[in-house]
């Protein structure tokens, strides 16, 4: 047999070198490829659909996000993770429609979890064609959004402002600026303190407040704060520092809604209330050793509680010795009223004053007693003269009837 040629075996080398190194190719196209895969499903959310939405597979980060086992969701509508109004409408019915055509959809969608929870996905619904050309099912590949399109939520709907560590501003939205009056020049490089006041800047507490924010600790009440034009406006707000990578603290940020107008209201009943408290519950010096406190209307704890701190706070400013209580205008007598009562007379002994009630109806005393309430030894007097004699006569002073 004749020997190749040396061109010959040099081709025919040249042919395997070619179909090997065509082969590792082909090989290492395949490992791409299935790397590529491995590294989507690590990092992201895959889910995959007929072309009529029926879930076919979803992969552990997406069932986890969601809230399911596969078993729950394979075989089931996409719909099971929208919204019932949405899953109704028009347009959900064209994105599907749109899908099955081939046409590529993606955006940020709100979806349903299994526990009802809102799920914001950064998602792309991917048509996946067939040797014919034509799509035969769905690929979605998506990202959890959800915190960052709260955040966003919360930044639109409130009044937000920045710091640095100090207290200097950084910056403010849109809402902060107009709720306070200010231009964003007018208040970048200033320090916190041109919202309050000259008292609260000097004081322990304002000083203590920012050493706090420093340390990392987040802050959250309402707060008093100061406009451009002096007006005063309440805030519900929130302080939270936030934290570098080495976990130190390196701004504050601030969310804020105005509740200007409910503490204008709160303070406005609180107010009232205090003066209808002192028009009546007015204690009266009707003699060098003697006060009297006539009640109408109605006793509830809070009452009870102001009358009690007036009627002591008299005590200890005139050194009475008889106080006398009349509830000849109190409407009705119950188990609370009678324990309200009774707590104050024991309060007066215990500054050294002998208290009496007057007024005490044969209606209201037989209360009492049905009650079972324990008057603990109170003096009690049918009409306010008969308590006014007995105090005279309790200090030693007599009284003549004309």
């Amino acid at each position: 047999m004749a020997k190749k040629s040396v061109a010959s075996q040099a081709r025919s080398g040249t042919g395997a070198g070619t179909r090997k190194t065509a082969s590792r190719k082909a090989v290492s196209r395949d490992a791409d490829f299935k790397g590529q895969i491995e590294a989507i499903n690590k990092s992201q959310c895959v889910i995959e659909f007929d072309l009529d939405g029926t879930i076919l597979s979803a992969n552990e980060n997406f069932l986890a996000m969601m809230g399911y086992d596969l078993d729950e969701i394979v075989g089931k509508h996409h719909r099971i993770f929208a919204e019932p109004e949405f899953a109704n409408s028009p347009e959900y019915i064209d994105f599907w429609e749109a899908l099955g055509r081939g046409e590529y959809q993606a955006a940020e969608f709100k979806r349903i979890a299994k526990d009802g929870r809102e799920v914001w996905l950064q998602a792309s619904y991917n048509p996946i064609f067939g040797d014919d050309g034509n799509p035969y099912k769905i690929v979605k590949f998506a990202t959890d959004v959800t915190e960052r399109k709260m955040t966003e939520a919360m930044i639109a709907s409130q009044a937000v402002i920045e710091f640095r560590m100090d207290g200097t501003i950084l910056s403010a939205n849109d809402k902060f600026l107009a709720l306070m009056g200010y231009g964003l020049d007018e208040i970048v490089g200033k320090h916190h303190s041109i919202f309050v006041g000259p008292d609260v800047k000097a004081s322990e507490e304002y000083s203590a407040f920012w050493e706090s924010l420093r340390r990392g600790e987040h802050q959250v009440a309402e707060f008093k704060r100061l406009r451009k034009d002096g007006h005063e406006v309440w805030l519900q707000a929130s302080y939270t520092p936030f934290l570098d990578r080495d976990g130190k603290p390196y701004k504050v940020v601030k969310f804020a809604t105005d509740v200007t107008q409910r503490k204008t209201a709160e303070e406005k009943i609180e107010a009232q209330h205090r003066a209808i408290m002192e028009m009546s519950t007015p204690v009266t010096a009707i003699w060098n050793d003697i006060l009297l406190l006539p009640i109408v209307g109605f006793i509830d704890s809070q009452r009870a509680q102001d009358v009690m701190s007036a009627i002591l706070s008299k005590i200890d400013e005139t050194r009475a010795r008889v106080f006398i209580l009349d509830i000849s205008g109190v409407a009705v007598v119950d188990t609370a009223v009678a324990n309200h009562l009774i707590k104050i007379t024991k309060a007066t002994r215990l500054m050294g004053c002998e208290c009496m009630i007057s007024g005490l109806s044969p209606a209201i005393a037989q209360t009492i007693v049905d009650l079972g309430i324990e008057t603990g030894g109170v003096r009690t007097t049918a009409t306010l003269r008969d308590a006014l004699e007995a105090a005279f006569t309790s200090i030693g002073v007599s009284v003549s009837k004309a």
